[in-house]
């Protein structure tokens, strides 16, 4: 199974504002739901409150070590270690796991991932969640794609 982060971020590595993302880009929404749509998302617990629901037509897991009431929700597992959540979407026997976010859930599996995907804002914006610097040594720009609001770039 391939594990993916899947981010979106500024020129300035924002990825976030008070557990929201501090812009507004149907665009890359759409590049986001067209990439997971079918797949596991792997998130943190503040990452799912931020969304609010499940993402549709995936499997969501939730990492968290608190103890989180998800029951009311369908299509969602929560575990409280990283190790267990990897090897319960292997398990499913899908061919790829998204890791959505957020910085703390980044930080722990850029080390693990084998694929970056990340849609990069053409802009520097004020935050306090910030994606973790992607090493040269570790990783490699493949590709970059130019869309018309963002430049998406793979590693």
């Amino acid at each position: 199974m391939k594990k993916i982060i899947i981010a979106a971020v500024s020129r300035n590595n924002v990825i976030g504002y008070n557990n929201s993302i501090p812009w507004n880009n149907p665009e890359e929404l759409h590049h986001f739901k067209e990439t997971t749509i079918n797949h596991i998302v792997l998130m943190g617990r503040k990452t799912f409150e931020s969304i609010g629901n499940t993402l549709k037509d995936r499997v969501n897991i939730v990492l968290s070590k608190k103890d989180v009431q998800l029951e009311q929700f369908d299509n969602l597992f929560h575990f409280t270690t990283l190790q267990s959540a990897i090897k319960y979407a292997d398990d499913l026997q899908d061919n790829k796991i998204f890791i959505i976010g957020g910085s703390d859930i980044y930080a722990q599996t850029i080390d693990i991932a084998d694929e970056l995907l990340i849609s990069r804002m053409p802009f520097e914006i004020n935050g306090n969640r910030y994606f973790p610097k992607i090493s040269n040594k570790s990783w490699m720009l493949k590709e970059k794609i130019n869309m018309q609001s963002f430049v998406l770039e793979k590693y």
